[in-house]
């Protein structure tokens, strides 16, 4: 099989029949393909004689690019005909001469998915925001909401916005968080979030065990291995483009295992298992970490690790671990370079004194096994051949994805990240070509570098003041987040030269969603603290195309346009191609491009900002002229060259195929001892971690820690504050026709995947519940109400509610929830809304987890842990009191 890369890469064309036909082969084990397939079906075009003619007179194809919330990589042929699209194809759907032999990896086919095919729909969709509006009743209430002209919604924002710069004057910075891209950092202090609901405890674990923007291995390195294991990521569903990958690393008899608490489309279509090990692994949410730990003990006792690999890289595996730094790297604190500076492993904190004293408390290796196993329901030969069979495959990868979700949002996330991690480095596979960490890289190869695009506000920006996003609501209401006041004083003085005085509190009276994507109301944080929190707020601006959550709470709401309505550049999350978006319709009803809101609110209040007079392709030519291709590429493709700005518009797509063999591995760079950590090598101790004593869970070293909210607590039959034992847990996974919150008021895509909870039927079983019947799902944070749908996919024991439904409160029925407003720790009685549209989030806890902190954020712009998995909750056919 050859992997050399086209010589033009920029005009290639492969099919992927075979990634197909060995799609459909899998599916018999996985139905999961079969409302796949249901779903595309039931989105693309259907090409009988009526509508080929159709398509083929007078009509213009243009190639477009689906830029969504999700890692993906869609290219698309929009059919157009006087202004209006007739319908999308996708790139391969229309055989292609020039197309190459099925078994080249080089340039891939961005097929589209689900999501893709529906652009149509959601262009068009009678719900579209179409004019500006104004909140003129209680927010929430979506009949109060009425329309007004541009002139009125830009004069009340910058209302608005006047009287927070009047508080201004008072506070020292503006009162107002911003949400996405907006002018505020020109017109002084502002207030933003950290914390990153997809990403928080993976980044944080990387940047403080391997270093600032040292990433993991690449999808396409995992052809260079003898053993993959997939650990809680489910490609099929967040990353449409590895399957492939994947796929080919099947056809190469590759064994893949997945560990993951569902058993997803990837289970069914990609795992293959190994000689003694099942393809499907399933642990309880939240002990992922557990099972990593007895692995790795279980290696470490049989010497299978790799001792050379861990003196030369490591710190804090051995005991008295001491190193003089030659790290690159600076304290992001102080600016103090942590080169030349001695670090040693306190007594009792490295990994092998951990270890240890494990073995003691449980009664050696076996002992260690047989608690993994109880606490995760793996049974302990199944976690021994595991261990056994990654120790001795050379090289094996860890893939967990990037910006994954599964286990990384569980309540001890940012540890089992550093385990995934830590089980390569012991292994000798954190740096080797085959091996993987865990974290992916999001470039399969290289990527293109852009020029820079002309700057949209001109004089001096400020920074923002942060504060913790997992407890924004806590902050609305009291002013503190999970910091004390001395350290919530100290982080605003040192970043942002403001001193909030003896009782630091930060003031948000005001919200402004501007620019990008993300539905804050429903996607971050718990829902119910929010509906007591916003009711504080002074205004709340929102851009939106559809009447999100987050608009519905809003009181001036402003129609932004769609990515079929404007033109750009995108490397989309994975960056590996380069991307055009193409306008392929002009701007509908009165929506506007973000930028351009943006700069009409900044002129209204006369600040310079802005591209007055240049239009979206303007701007991309300034972009292409500056564009320049990585000097490494060169030696892989010698005859490579940039097409011109007309062909890159007209292609739409650009690739850098990296042969496996040639892959980029971000951590085989470093020179051992050189790495941008605080001791210039891997990790398995942070003293940074430790000096900053920002850990919720206290421990500074790679082990595993008991989340709040977990298995144990089920088994030790702990009481909430509203008095009940909670048995199941719940996880809140991605799902295959939503991405985030889009596409939720999807109806060709909701109709084909039925939103509810998912059971085991044993557990529905002694509740008495059926297939189809309305339940409730509930725990001390809230309380939803939705189809209970029954499937031997879910671990008994545990339900699972697909991330991204639209709240919805219920206007009859009702619930006491427990939870904390005043920051004092304990929570308190509130009756709120049942949730009938199924918000996860209705029943997640407001709280930091792993090392949040906001000068961790300044260096990773992802930091601070979120939990979404693993929480506890009761499912019932009654309305709990």
């Amino acid at each position: 099989m050859s992997h050399r890369p086209p010589k033009n890469p920029s005009s290639c064309g492969l099919t992927r029949r075979n990634l197909f036909k060995t799609t459909a082969a899998c599916a018999a084990v996985s139905s999961v393909f079969g409302q796949l397939e249901r779903a595309v079906a039931a989105v693309a075009p259907k090409f009988v004689t009526s509508t080929r003619s159709m398509l083929e007179t007078n009509v213009r194809v243009i190639n477009t690019y689906h830029e969504i919330h999700c890692h993906g990589q869609c290219m698309l042929k929009a059919h157009v005909r006087d202004g209006r699209l007739l319908a999308l194809t996708s790139a391969g759907d229309v055989p292609r001469a020039e197309s190459a032999g099925d078994e080249s990896i080089g340039c891939m086919q961005r097929r589209a998915c689900m999501k893709g095919y529906a652009e149509r729909k959601r262009l068009y969709a009678p719900d579209r925001l179409k004019y500006p509006l104004l909140q003129t009743g209680e927010r929430g209430n979506l009949a109060t909401f009425k329309r007004i002209s541009w002139d009125e919604a830009i004069d009340r924002a910058c209302e608005k916005i006047e009287l927070m710069k009047e508080r201004q004057k008072t506070l020292g910075y503006l009162p107002i968080w911003e949400l996405g891209g907006t002018p505020l950092p020109f017109m002084g202090p502002y207030l933003s979030a950290y914390g990153h609901h997809s990403a928080g405890n993976q980044n944080d674990c990387l940047y403080n065990a391997l270093g600032k923007g040292v990433t993991g291995h690449p999808a396409i390195d995992m052809l260079n291995s003898k053993f993959i294991v997939v650990w809680s990521a489910d490609p099929q569903t967040t990353s449409p483009h590895l399957p492939f990958i994947m796929t080919k690393a099947r056809e190469q008899g590759i064994p893949i295992v997945v560990v993951d608490s569902r058993y997803t489309g990837t289970v069914g279509a990609m795992a293959t298992g190994a000689p003694g090990l099942t393809p499907w692994i399933a642990p309880r949410p939240g002990t992922d970490s557990a099972i990593l730990v007895a692995m790795m003990n279980t290696i470490y006792s049989r010497g299978l690790h790799n001792e050379a690999y861990l003196r030369k890289y490591c710190f804090g595996f051995y005991p008295n671990d001491k190193v003089v730094s030659r790290s690159p790297g600076k304290n992001p604190v102080t600016g103090e370079a942590w080169k030349g500076q001695t670090f040693v492993v306190p007594e009792g904190q490295s990994f092998v004194e951990y270890l240890e004293e494990l073995n003691r408390e449980k009664g050696g290796e076996a002992g260690v096994l047989r608690w993994a196993a109880e606490l995760s329901g793996v049974d302990a030969k199944t976690i021994e051949t595991l261990a056994l069979t990654y120790a001795h495959a050379k090289p094996a990868c860890l893939y967990s994805g990037w910006t994954a979700g599964g286990a990384q949002r569980t309540g001890n996330g940012m540890y089992y990240t550093w385990l995934l991690l830590a089980l390569a480095a012991m292994t000798g596979n954190a740096t080797v070509r085959g091996g993987g960490i865990g974290s992916l890289s999001p470039v399969d190869g290289m990527s293109l570098k852009l020029g820079q695009a002309p700057g949209l506000g001109k004089g001096e920006k400020s920074k923002a003041i942060l504060f913790s996003q997992h407890l924004s609501s806590q902050v609305i209401l009291t002013g503190r987040d999970s910091r004390t006041a001395e350290q919530l004083r100290d982080d605003v003085l040192r970043m942002n030269g403001i001193d909030l005085g003896e009782d630091p509190r930060l003031r948000i009276e005001m919200i402004w969603r501007g620019a990008g994507s993300c539905d804050t109301f429903n996607q971050r944080g718990a829902i119910n603290p929010k509906l007591l929190a916003w009711k504080k707020l002074e205004s709340i601006i929102c851009y939106e195309r559809f009447m999100s959550s987050t608009a519905r709470y809003a009181d001036i709401v402003f129609p932004v346009v769609t990515h079929f309505e404007e033109s750009f550049f995108t490397g989309s999350r994975v960056k590996t191609d380069t991307n055009v978006v193409r306008k392929i319709v002009e701007p509908m009803y009165e929506s506007k491009p973000d930028w351009e809101i943006n700069a009409m609110i900044a002129e209204r209040l006369g600040l310079d900002y802005g591209r007055r007079g240049m239009s979206d392709e303007e701007v991309m030519a300034i972009q292409w002229k500056g564009a320049k291709v990585p000097e490494a590429y060169k030696a892989i493709d010698p005859d490579f060259k940039l097409p011109t700005f007309e062909e890159m518009l007209e292609k739409a797509n650009l690739q850098l195929p990296t042969p496996p063999e040639k892959s980029v591995i971000a951590a085989a760079k470093f020179a051992p001892g050189e790495f941008p950590t605080d001791t210039g090598r891997i990790n398995f101790y942070s003293p940074f971690l430790a000096s900053r004593g920002r850990l919720m869970q206290k421990a500074a070293r790679c082990q595993y820690v008991r989340p709040p909210e977990g298995r144990e607590d089920v088994v030790e039959g702990r009481k909430g504050a509203k008095g009940v034992a909670y048995p199941l847990q719940f996880t809140t996974p991605h799902m295959p026709n939503r991405s985030h919150s889009s596409f939720d008021n999807t109806t060709m895509l909701t109709d084909t995947f039925e939103h509810g909870v998912f059971m085991h039927p044993s557990d529905a079983r002694v509740r008495g519940i059926s297939e189809g019947d309305m339940v409730y799902v509930w725990n001390d944070a809230g309380c939803m109400k939705l189809p209970a749908i029954l499937t031997l996919r879910q671990v008994p024991g545990v339900v699972a509610i697909g991330e991204g439904a639209w709240y919805q409160p219920s206007e009859k029925e009702f619930f006491e929830a427990w939870f904390d407003t005043d920051g004092d720790g304990k929570p308190e009685k509130h009756t709120v809304p049942v949730d009938v549209g199924g918000a996860v989030n209705t029943l997640t806890t407001d709280r930091d987890i792993g090392a949040g902190d906001p000068f961790l954020h300044t260096q990773t712009s992802k930091s601070g842990g979120f939990a979404a998995g693993g929480n506890l909750c009761e499912v019932s056919k009654t309305l709990p009191h």
